[in-house]
């Protein structure tokens, strides 16, 4: 079963492996997660110890969870990943 998810917002990247952000929509995404992820530590304050330490690292693994997620879902599967040096 395909989901129909409209274009990917993520490429190929041009130099090594992987993907990167190729539309406006994907840029939104990376900037939003390095938004969340300073913010979830200085909201916390400066002395987080025990508990609270570790509802900071739940919130900062869930947020990579859901970019990588997204990432996953809106990538473009077209072409397959793999090793670039920047001739395609």
């Amino acid at each position: 079963m395909r989901l129909p998810l409209g274009k990917p917002w993520f490429g190929p990247r041009r130099f090594g492996y992987g993907v990167s952000p190729t539309t406006g929509q994907g840029w939104a995404c990376v900037g939003i997660y390095v938004l969340a992820m300073a913010s979830i530590p200085t909201l916390m304050g400066r002395e987080v110890r025990g508990a609270e330490a570790l509802g900071v690292l739940a919130a900062l693994l869930g947020c990579t969870a859901l970019l990588l997620v997204v990432v996953w879902l809106k990538m473009d599967r077209s072409r397959p990943l793999r090793w670039r040096w920047g001739e395609d």
